[in-house]
């Protein structure tokens, strides 16, 4: 049965909407660099694709659909492969997802596919097909627009969420009261500028640097300053793949003096350089 909690704590939820899109992949028949994904659904129209994710390749036909965890993942389009995709971002305070555990598996879902097209449909009037570097750049909207898009999109939220309870898949439980000192120091270090290494204390906080270093690895595993590296380092990976502006640019936002110096620490933590990452990503998306 699906979990009844206090209106308050899903009111603490981020919550916000990517992206629809319906078209063919730019890029066939090669593995894309390592990528970092929203949560969200894509059903494949024509083709097939592989995902490499959470240390197993799942192949996902043509006809179902591939429901997506938060997180790094590979992907690989057989030619002409076509997809029907939604995404979007739900987290807890704390930066837990909403859904988590039990995804990155394909299935059919007949249902869920007809209220994605609804979806698309509501979003981009008039269109039947739309790429997906076209349906993530940002338009002007009236109120009115704006708020058509939103609505069609909650509706097919509550459809996906029952698709997601049928299949066995639950929402993370909301911190319990005990974490709520990790939510704020997580909310805090989150809203950090991007070139911060050295971890600073939210105004009033009642812990000491040190213990606060101790919870947030008791909760979350890592330390403080791994945590904000682990930020920038994500960061990185979304504006390199996401963004149009040059890599030296994207290096001085975060933090960088030097071009050189943001390839070597991006080098050292993902492998590849920056501008190899980008062209794989680009691909990939």
């Amino acid at each position: 049965m699906p979990k009844t909690i206090p209106a308050d704590v899903w009111l603490s939820l981020r919550h916000e909407w990517l992206w629809v899109y319906c078209g063919q992949v730019p890029r066939c028949e090669v593995w894309s660099a390592e990528i970092p994904v929203p949560p969200g659904v894509f059903f494949v129209e024509r083709g097939e694709v592989r995902i490499r994710a959470d240390g197993a390749e799942i192949v996902v036909p043509r006809g179902q659909a591939f429901f997506s965890a938060p997180g790094l993942r590979q992907h690989w389009f057989a030619k002409s492969t076509r997809l029907l995709s939604v995404g979007f971002r739900s987290q807890w305070p704390d930066g837990s997802p909403l859904f988590r555990s039990g995804l990155n598996f394909a299935a059919k879902s007949p249902k869920l596919r007809l209220a994605t097209i609804a979806l698309f449909r509501a979003v981009h009037r008039g269109r039947r097909t739309m790429a997906y570097r076209e349906s993530v750049t940002a338009k002007a909207l009236s109120l009115a627009g704006w708020a058509t898009h939103e609505a069609a999109f909650a509706v097919w939220f509550i459809v996906f969420i029952k698709t997601l309870y049928q299949l066995g898949v639950q929402p993370e439980s909301r911190a319990p009261a005990s974490r709520r000192r990790v939510d704020q120091l997580v909310a805090w270090l989150n809203s950090r500028p991007l070139d911060q290494s050295v971890p600073t204390l939210p105004p009033g906080f009642a812990l000491g640097m040190r213990r606060a270093d101790q919870i947030l690895q008791q909760h979350l595993g890592v330390s403080l300053r791994v945590f904000l590296e682990r930020r920038r380092l994500n960061a990185a990976r979304e504006r390199i793949v996401s963004e149009h502006g040059t890599l030296k640019e994207i290096a001085f936002t975060l933090g960088f003096r030097h071009a050189s110096h943001f390839t070597a620490w991006f080098r050292r933590h993902t492998g590849v350089s920056p501008s190899a990452y980008r062209a794989g990503g680009l691909e990939a998306a």
